[in-house]
């Protein structure tokens, strides 16, 4: 009775601990395409300043694991994480030298990086002088709003009194 009692709460254990550890993967796998879809995205805004467009798998699995200090369950987990990074079609796994001359394996983004290869106008966005993009439609309505916001804290800054405009309604006027 004790060995079926045993292995039925073990059996438990083992169930919930692969849930668990599988949730956790998930998350920590939409972590790293994040940070390669960054790192793909600032390479391609700052190419001098960021001359890499791919992250080493040992960097990567480092930052993301870093709050997990167990030596087997951190190999359990990056092999799973690992296993959904390269199974997204976004991510191209390879070897590279880098810059230090060590050659080990990196994952490079090749997926879409943030509205920055299509031209300006399209989807609503525009690439400025500086390289940033605005996924926002320039227009001068939104220049003129934030100005009046300006003006608005400046007042309030001041202690003056803003002036008052006239709201009227079918039902009366409010000042």
């Amino acid at each position: 009775m004790l060995v079926v009692l045993s292995s039925g709460t073990y059996g438990r254990y083992r169930i919930t601990s692969g849930q668990t550890t599988e949730k956790r993967a998930k998350q920590l796998a939409s972590q790293a395409l994040e940070k390669l879809s960054q790192q793909a995205s600032l390479h391609a805004q700052e190419p001098d300043i960021y001359r890499e467009n791919y992250i080493s798998v040992a960097q990567l699995r480092d930052d993301v694991l870093r709050d997990e200090f167990s030596a087997s369950r951190r190999k359990k987990l990056w092999e799973k994480v690992q296993q959904k990074v390269e199974g997204n079609a976004n991510v191209r796994p390879m070897v590279r030298e880098g810059r230090s001359g060590d050659v080990g394996r990196v994952w490079e983004w090749v997926g879409a990086v943030g509205y920055l290869e299509s031209p300006a106008g399209e989807s609503g966005h525009s690439r400025r002088k500086s390289g940033r993009v605005s996924f926002a439609p320039m227009d001068d309505n939104r220049l003129l709003q934030s100005s009046e916001d300006v003006g608005q804290s400046a007042l309030e800054r001041t202690g003056a009194k803003p002036k008052t405009s006239k709201w009227e309604e079918g039902r009366g006027t409010y000042y």
